[in-house]
């Protein structure tokens, strides 16, 4: 098992910190471009690998790949699509929400409380790690891009200052879609809430809703939070130190003018704007971006945010307004 973890098919596919242990998996090019989320559903009945210690990963870097750029968002506003998307592009791969950036996004607010089971100096070393075996493409691809899950947000900045060539993509949606989105889902507003918690500390971390308490908010106003707390936190990164190394993107602006964003995500990234013309003929458009068996295109979403936005209206307009005045203040 230990020489087969220097293979670049091998992947850390969950990390264990109560263990201090790493299942490592091996995924082929197709399980990884078929894979909507890199977590229990990617792993196939005769998966090839093993748990093996955290040293197994902390050991294995390749600081002179170049490193994977990266998708960040604020959940279900398209950014699968776009994972998949930028695999019009033959030299990209697109991996999908790996299980432990979330681990380590979830320890990350706690690493100075004397319950975290990481120092600070460990958990960006495991960071750093991850993200250089995340980076080695596996042929015919020559660059990863990382998705990550929408509750990886808090480590936007650590990677940036960790990896100098790094570029990511900011992905997002004005605040009346998204809660549709959401609200007709209750997986969906079951996502956003678990976000919640992290985002109402980045609030108040900047003087915002610190009056308020989690369990007094309710879940539709809670997706509305984490909307705030996102758009705040996309600001300060688009207009800081890491300006010229992230690109917003609204996900209404990329279905409206799908070649316009598209060249400009390309020219962030450094992929050949002359490819453009292909991703948006690409046929994901027409597909559920998570599972592509299915058929859903533009005009399927549009009809389904107008029904929601219609089913809860009272729910949508009492969070517009919520948010609006919590922004204000």
């Amino acid at each position: 098992m230990t020489a087969a973890l220097d293979r670049p098919d091998f992947l850390p596919f969950k990390l264990d910190l109560i263990g201090r242990r790493v299942l490592w998996l091996r995924l082929d090019e197709a399980q990884r471009r078929e894979a909507a989320f890199l977590d229990d559903r990617a792993i196939a009945p005769n998966a090839e690998g093993g748990w093996a210690p955290l040293e197994s990963l902390l050991a294995r870097t390749a600081d002179d790949l170049p490193p994977a750029h990266a998708i960040f968002h604020i959940g279900h506003c398209g950014s699968t699509l776009l994972s998949r998307l930028l695999e019009t592009w033959p030299e990209v791969q697109g991996l999908r929400e790996p299980l432990p950036l979330r681990t380590l996004a979830e320890a990350w607010p706690t690493l100075d409380e004397a319950t975290s089971r990481l120092s600070q100096d460990q958990a960006e070393d495991a960071l750093r790690a991850l993200w250089a075996r995340w980076s080695q493409a596996l042929a015919p691809h020559t660059r990863n891009v990382v998705k990550a899950t929408s509750s990886c947000n808090g480590l936007i900045a650590p990677l940036l200052a960790q990896h100098p060539e790094l570029r990511a993509v900011l992905m997002d949606m004005p605040l009346r879609p998204y809660l549709a989105t959401l609200l007709k889902s209750p997986n969906s507003v079951f996502d956003a809430a678990s976000a919640a918690a992290e985002r109402l500390r980045f609030l108040q971390h900047h003087g915002v809703a610190t009056h308020l308490s989690l369990h007094d908010i309710p879940l539709h106003r809670q997706c509305a939070l984490g909307w705030l707390a996102e758009q705040m936190r996309f600001d300060a990164l688009a207009k800081g130190r890491y300006d010229d190394r992230v690109i917003r993107l609204d996900f209404e602006s990329l279905l409206d003018e799908p070649a316009r964003e598209l060249r400009r995500v390309a020219v962030h990234l450094g992929l050949d704007p002359a490819r453009v013309d292909e991703a948006v003929a690409s046929p994901a458009w027409g597909r559920y971006s998570k599972a592509q068996s299915h058929g859903y295109g533009r005009d399927d979403r549009a009809h389904d945010l107008a029904l929601s936005m219609k089913t809860f209206d009272a729910d949508i307009r009492d969070a517009e307004a919520w948010v609006a005045a919590l922004a204000a203040i």
